[in-house]
């Protein structure tokens, strides 16, 4: 089978199949069958949260940003697109989701960031994996995770046999044993640990939710790739003075290149603190690892390398700036001592309404039908390829957003900024057909067959395509990870289309084109097919390289030009006295014919 027609069958499939996808989950899984709008053109639920502080003290405006940042990640992490979330007047937060507000998400705004520090007592391994099932391990975390470190030398002065420590470190009085005991670990423990299902973590999460901070708990990490097992807790997240990073460095002092997030402690938390990593240090526990948990999910669960008895510590793991970074704000958000009260919530409309999005699509479709106009004026019949290759770049592009619209994974919607980087598309669609066709149709005017022709303007047009398109999808991807809100919905469907453009290009017009040529009607180069050589236009030039043109005579187009008959030497005589460089004695310009 022809390369051609493999082309245009993988991409009647790939059609095929956005149709079928979409028709099926219209009809039994509850999909729309039109691609979700943003809050601009839909509008949605505004709540108002009022923030105020546990221990009566004024809200700062640190903490404001810090819990603003904390629920845009919870909402993101449920799928929730296009949300806004403000901080207005100080300790006000206002939220606005497109359309209804869930329960889900309603119960996560008004969620307090709660974070702890547990002992690890087992870690089973992920779903999927050679141990899936079994029952809990008691080994360490992998080494080559994060580590956990105190400011001072190994074996500090700390008595293990301290009522502190038997007491579950002094931060969950009243323990029968310690918050690090293997005793914890109860057949009903053990059951909830094989029934917690770490390939959807929200379930995990949602189980876990409410349990006391003297029972164990069995959470997963953020990732869904590991299962814990972890004591009760012993210092609360409001607990954490402050959490930044540094530069992480050997034990000799040298930089290692890497971060390392720097923890530091109230100092009514500090001595509870200390007990624990002591304990876990001198292998009293059933690991030597603690975890971090932060909305009942797993964001660090490093092992103790050495004690930390001043209620400082550092955490590393071969961190990255960003990474370090976004584990320090983690911490810094489940220290929020902050509680969040609804103060109203209303249904809101549209900010823009479908009154633009019509108009919006108006512009679109009559920029649309003047290059139809064009490319039919320009290129007659074969202006029609442009009109099939934009209505299929149409339809993929509406089919590739009602799918991500509709999957929890991507939860896409499309602002009013979106389809103006749709209508943008249209442009750098037609530049790249133009460019096509106008290298076709100087193969021609060199007096090319007209399937020669294509073949080699194919080869010509597709290294400026390909150039043209990388260039735009880097803008778009530069634009989409500095910007946010509506900038970023833009660069993503225009990114979006780019891509598309270059796979109709490669699908669609290239192998439609080469199938057309071997017909009568455009192969003997019909005057209405656009690619008869008797009506291209002889009095333009071709360009020849090294800024220089050749003129129609020269090209000889297919012997159809007027071309005098001349030798070698003459032609080279002539041409250089054209330019000037003709010498007297010399007529045939001081070169010999070879």
């Amino acid at each position: 089978m022809p390369a051609r027609r493999i082309a245009l069958a993988a991409l009647a499939v790939l059609l095929l199949a956005l149709g079928v996808g979409i028709g099926a989950g219209t009809r039994w899984g509850g999909w729309s069958p039109a691609p979700a709008l943003a809050l601009d053109l839909e509008g949605g639920t505004q709540v108002i949260l009022h923030a105020s502080s546990l221990d009566g003290r004024p809200v700062g405006r640190d903490a404001m940003d810090q819990a603003r940042q904390i629920m845009a990640q919870r909402i993101n992490a449920m799928g929730v697109a296009e949300t806004e979330i403000s901080v207005q007047g100080g300790d006000n937060i206002v939220v606005s989701v497109p359309g209804q507000m869930d329960q889900q998400t309603s119960a996560a705004l008004r969620q307090t960031a709660a974070m702890s520090f547990r002992p690890v007592l087992a870690q089973m391994a992920p779903e999927g994996s050679s141990d899936a099932g079994g029952a809990p391990s008691d080994s360490a975390p992998d080494p080559s995770q994060q580590q956990f470190s105190g400011p001072v030398a190994p074996n500090p002065q700390a008595d293990p046999a301290a009522p502190a420590a038997s007491d579950g470190g002094g931060g969950s009085g009243g323990l029968p044993y310690p918050a690090w005991s293997d005793q914890w670990i109860t057949p009903e423990v053990e059951r909830q640990a094989l029934a917690a299902d770490c390939t959807d973590p929200r379930s995990v999460q949602e189980a876990a939710a409410g349990t006391p901070a003297t029972e164990p708990m069995v959470v997963c990490d953020a990732a869904g790739t590991a299962k814990f097992v972890l004591g009760p807790e012993v210092v609360a997240g409001s607990e954490i003075r402050s959490a930044d990073i540094g530069a992480e460095s050997s034990p000799t002092g040298q930089p290692t290149g890497a971060f390392a997030v720097n923890m530091r402690f109230q100092e009514s938390a500090a001595q509870d603190f200390a007990q624990m990593t002591s304990a876990l240090y001198n292998q009293q526990g059933v690991t030597q690892s603690f975890a971090i948990v932060l909305d009942d999910q797993v964001i660090s669960a490093p092992f103790v390398q050495e004690p930390s008895p001043g209620g400082e510590a550092s955490i590393t793991g071969n961190f990255s700036q960003e990474t370090a970074q976004t584990l320090a704000d983690q911490i810094s958000f489940g220290a929020l001592p902050l509680q969040f009260e609804v103060q109203s919530e209303q249904q809101i409309s549209a900010t823009l309404g479908t009154d633009q999005l019509e108009k919006g699509l108006l512009a679109g479709l009559i920029g649309l039908a003047l290059v139809v106009v064009y490319a039919l004026v320009q290129y007659r019949v074969l202006g029609l390829v442009t009109t099939a290759s934009l209505i299929v770049m149409a339809a993929l592009a509406y089919g590739v957003i009602t799918v991500m619209s509709n999957l929890p994974e991507f939860g896409y919607r499309l602002s009013l900024a979106g389809v103006t980087g749709l209508i943008v598309s249209i442009a750098f669609t037609a530049d790249s057909f133009i460019v096509y066709f106008e290298r076709v149709r100087d193969e021609i005017r060199d007096g090319r067959g007209i399937v020669s022709a294509v073949d080699r303007g194919w080869e010509r047009a597709r290294r400026t395509i390909v150039a043209s398109d990388a260039v735009n999808l880097i803008a778009a991807g530069v634009l989409y990870a500095l910007s946010t809100g509506g900038v970023r919905g833009f660069a993503f469907t225009l990114g979006l289309a780019t891509i598309l453009d270059l796979l109709v290009v490669v699908l669609f017009t290239h192998p439609l084109l080469r199938s057309l040529v071997e017909t009568r009607f455009f192969g003997k180069g019909h005057p209405w097919s656009g690619l008869d050589p008797a009506q291209l236009d002889r009095d333009v030039p071709a360009y020849a390289g090294r800024g220089r043109v050749r003129t129609p005579q020269e090209r000889g187009r297919r012997g159809r030009a007027e071309v005098p008959a001349e030798s070698l030497a003459a032609r080279k005589a002539r041409l250089a006295a054209e330019q000037g460089e003709t010498r007297p004695d010399d007529p045939t310009g001081g070169e010999e014919a070879r």
